[in-house]
């Protein structure tokens, strides 16, 4: 019989969860993606979702297992495997300027015991520019099994602050 994996576990519970937001018309999910990537052998799942009342920012929550985390499952030679997770808001913008007061927020949330980072991209072509600003949030611990409510709690988080980003 198929013993699911923690990514598989993970997955699953995140993709329900923000589908029933979507359902529930707190969210519209915008793409997602679940790679299998036989040459190194990991596995990579991502979702993206916008806000309703506010289009200009996404939402990505990414959730990656690589070759060391998914054999020593499989093998059984870690006690405790676990995927790397990240969360990122991607907005496009006609200024360079990027919104000060979500990056404070952001590393309030979050920059104690993992990394913040703000990406700018400037996007010039013949006849305009655009700039994207990527509000990105790397956690530094792995998240197994046991941490499924913390999973959903940052999406909770991270509709919440799309939420209060829409009312800036």
């Amino acid at each position: 019989m198929f013993d699911p994996t923690v990514f598989d576990n993970l997955k699953v519970v995140i993709e329900g969860y923000i589908y029933d937001l979507d359902l529930g018309n707190e969210i519209s999910i915008r793409h997602r993606s679940d790679v299998i990537d036989m040459a190194t052998m990991s596995r990579k799942y991502s979702i993206q979702f916008v806000s309703d009342h506010f289009r200009s920012t996404f939402v990505q929550i990414e959730i990656k297992m690589d070759q060391q985390q998914l054999a020593g499952e499989l093998l059984q030679t870690i006690n405790k495997p676990g995927c790397v997770v990240s969360l990122s808001f991607v907005e496009d913008s006609k200024s360079q300027d990027y919104d000060v007061f979500f990056y404070k927020k952001l590393k309030k949330n979050w920059s104690g015991n993992h990394d913040v980072k703000l990406i700018s991209i400037k996007e010039q072509t013949m006849s305009s520019i655009k700039y994207i600003q990527k509000y990105q949030v790397n956690f530094i611990s792995l998240f197994g099994e046991d941490d499924l409510e913390e999973l959903l709690n940052i999406v909770d988080n991270a509709i919440h602050l799309l939420k209060m980003k829409s009312r800036n």
